[in-house]
């Protein structure tokens, strides 16, 4: 068996949870996202651990992950954040799925559905602030919702939206986002009565600590220990939950003028000890690290030599005293008292550790522990 697998520790995502609890207060609810797999952390295992330690929602982005939660047996709310089609409205009906909500030919369906099989299913209307996403404009709110209202089977229980740059601080955006949302929810409350619930702060807003006198707060990547930005207040205090690691497979000594992988794009400048590992971008470790990336050998950075190949990478061990074949390799995670981040791979391939984070997780054996 190729020995690279992730590691998942549990007990660090219950950790990040109840901070991320601690941070938003006693009467905020958190909607935990676990779309994409969780961000490759395992959608099942990461969504079960969540509702036992009391999660109030759970996140995902399309119907077939809701499915896949309910057919576990999962309890808890979700809500399907990317909406729904119209061939989709009877499994979220019979399912207690929770839609989100911002085209009327979608609400009509899910009206007619769930009114004939005598049920209120309950809503979250998305409103654009400012993403040019998915969602109906802050200035057609009221419209929409009144009609929503007036329909049999479907249950407004919720006003959302979501902000494109809370990971910047001090980005004036934000706050135009956040008030326009306001705005638009309180003419509702006004005009139409609506006394639903009300969010808009992720994993950025959190510790920007934006959004947060609302009802509900919905952590992303900060559930998993990466911050969503760099230099974001409070990011200390999460735990990463994810380590990829493998074994050498090869270890040798090479003359000066040997060249190393495809292209040739590393030549030995003298004598050195090239190793190697069974990892490749096939493994979710980009391509974009040859040459440039660095691992974990016996407590030691080491440097990725050559191209990264579709299986396999070299490193230069030459100063890692008694390498040997079977050593363990760190190339996410810690290993003696250094530690390669998700955040440090992402600046290093010119990306975002959720990029970093889904290539790796979803590509390899996950291996699950509670620290």
């Amino acid at each position: 068996m190729i020995p690279n697998e992730v590691i998942i520790d549990l007990g660090a995502l219950k950790h990040n949870f109840f901070e991320i609890r601690r941070l938003a207060g006693t009467n905020t609810r958190v909607l935990a996202v676990v779309k994409s797999d969780a961000y490759g952390h395992g959608m099942m295992p990461v969504a079960g651990t969540l509702e036992s330690a009391g999660v109030d929602y759970l996140g995902v982005f399309e119907l077939e992950e809701g499915l896949e939660l309910r057919k576990a047996g999962c309890g808890v709310p979700i809500l399907i954040m990317m909406g729904i089609m119209l061939d989709e409205v009877q499994s979220v009906v019979k399912h207690d799925l929770m839609p989100a909500l911002f085209q009327l030919d979608i609400a009509e369906e899910l009206s007619r559905i769930s009114a004939g099989q005598g049920k209120a299913t309950p809503v979250h209307v998305k409103v654009d602030t400012g993403m040019t996403r998915l969602g109906v404009s802050p200035e057609d709110l009221q419209d929409f919702l009144r009609q929503l209202l007036s329909m049999k089977g479907i249950q407004p229980e919720g006003i959302f939206s979501h902000l494109a740059v809370a990971d910047q601080p001090g980005e004036p955006f934000t706050d135009q986002q956040i008030t326009r949302f306001l705005e638009a929810v309180e003419g509702c409350r006004r005009v139409l009565g609506f006394q639903g619930t009300v969010h808009i702060a992720n994993s950025g807003a959190l510790l920007g600590k934006k959004g947060m006198d609302l009802d509900i707060v919905r952590p992303g990547i900060l559930l998993y220990g990466s911050p969503p930005a760099k230099g974001l207040a409070g990011a200390d205090s999460f735990k990463p939950v994810m380590t990829f690691k493998s074994r050498l497979i090869q270890v040798r000594t090479v003359p000066k003028g040997t060249s190393v992988s495809y292209g040739r794009t590393y030549m030995t400048q003298e004598r050195r000890t090239i190793a190697t590992i069974p990892v490749g971008y096939d493994d979710g470790y980009s391509r974009l690290l040859s040459n440039n990336g660095e691992v974990l050998i016996r407590g030691q950075r080491v440097p990725v030599v050559g191209r990264v190949c579709m299986n396999l990478t070299m490193l230069d061990v030459t100063r890692v005293e008694g390498v040997a074949v079977g050593d363990e390799v760190v190339l996410l995670g810690a290993q003696g008292k250094e530690r390669i981040t998700a955040e440090e791979i992402a600046t290093r391939i010119g990306t975002i550790n959720y990029e970093v984070c889904c290539a790796i997780g979803k590509s390899n054996r996950r291996v699950y522990v509670d620290s």
